[in-house]
């Protein structure tokens, strides 16, 4: 694990402070956005900062592919698709993600952009190439550094600012059962509730699941197998399931943190096969790191969940993604 790329900015609270001014002083508009394929943590950080920016008095607008089971968090017009110009005299936010990875940035064309781009994320792998970078990995979610920008800039939270924020902390943790729920981030949420936020509403959104969600699922248990020695759980989906049931991507992206739950394992991996490329999404107990497993297939994330594309064949994705795992269990003397 490279322990540079995972440390947090050791100025936090003065770069805090320095974007929370920048945010009081700017008159322009601003324009937000995350990564492909956004979730909790995505969705809810943009609109938890673009809800204070407007209780600000500024112009602020998320742009994202709108996940269907996050649309309890968005009113009207809130999250508008992405758009391919991107105006010179705007200030670009990306949230959750790295600024300079143009192929997971989603919502806006960051290629050639000249103006100013602000960049908040708590992924390790993040490059901290932009105007503003604030990249803290020691916190569980980006909405949990947003949580801390939104009191910094004097906004007084409300339902509104605390519902997104609070659903990108729940996300991330995995309902408070992850690792990285540490007692800051416990306060943090304690704080949003405080502020208006109703967890119960929340969960019971995020619980919500349509029927072709579970007949897919059914395909995926069915697709699971145990590798290195059963410390490695694995799953698959591909375009020709999703078709068999009616079902779309997004229905995928807690079937990783199901599988992760197979007793005895210390990694989870879910093969995404698009097709014409493949996806993972690795998980790990804690003592692998899945980071390491994403970094080596050319991708990146956290210690303990991470990704990759690969563009190869799923037979030839798979096997060597099991021989990176391998190698990292290896490493930590599991293997």
């Amino acid at each position: 694990m490279n322990k540079a790329l995972n440390e947090s900015n050791s100025d936090y609270q003065q770069t805090l402070q320095e974007i929370a001014d920048f945010f009081k002083q700017n008159t322009l508009p601003v324009f937000i956005a995350s990564h492909v394929d956004p979730d909790g943590d995505a969705i809810g950080s943009c609109l938890g900062l673009q809800r204070a920016l407007k209780k600000l008095g500024k112009t602020a607008q998320t742009y994202a592919s709108m996940p269907q089971y996050l649309q309890f968090l968005a009113g009207p017009d809130e999250v508008l698709p992405p758009i391919s110009h991107l105006p010179e005299d705007v200030i670009v936010v990306v949230l959750d993600v790295d600024n300079n990875d143009t192929r997971r940035v989603e919502g806006l064309q960051l290629e050639g952009f000249p103006g100013f781009t602000i960049n908040i994320d708590h992924h390790g792998t993040n490059k901290r190439n932009s105007n503003l970078n604030l990249v803290c990995p020691s916190q569980a979610a980006t909405a949990q550094i947003i949580t801390d920008l939104v009191e910094l800039m004097g906004v007084e939270c409300d339902e509104g600012i605390a519902n997104p924020l609070l659903t990108g902390i729940i996300t991330d943790t995995g309902s408070f059962k992850f690792s990285n729920t540490t007692p800051e981030v416990l306060m943090a949420a304690s704080r949003l509730i405080a502020g208006g936020a109703d967890v119960s509403f929340v969960n019971e959104s995020l619980a919500q699941h349509p029927r072709r969600y579970y007949q897919l699922l059914v395909l995926v248990l069915q697709s699971m197998r145990y590798e290195l020695n059963d410390l490695c759980v694995t799953a698959h989906v591909s375009s020709a399931m999703l078709e068999s049931v009616g079902a779309s991507w997004e229905d995928v992206e807690s079937y990783v943190g199901m599988i992760r739950s197979a007793q005895g394992t210390e990694l989870a991996i879910m093969f995404k096969d698009y097709g014409t490329h493949i996806k993972i999404s690795a998980r790990s107990r804690g003592k692998a790191s899945a980071q390491n497993i994403a970094i080596a297939c050319g991708g990146g994330g956290h210690y303990a969940a991470a990704g990759a594309t690969l563009q190869m064949p799923f037979e030839e994705a798979y096997a060597r993604v099991i021989d990176e795992a391998r190698k990292e269990l290896e490493r930590v003397e599991l293997a």
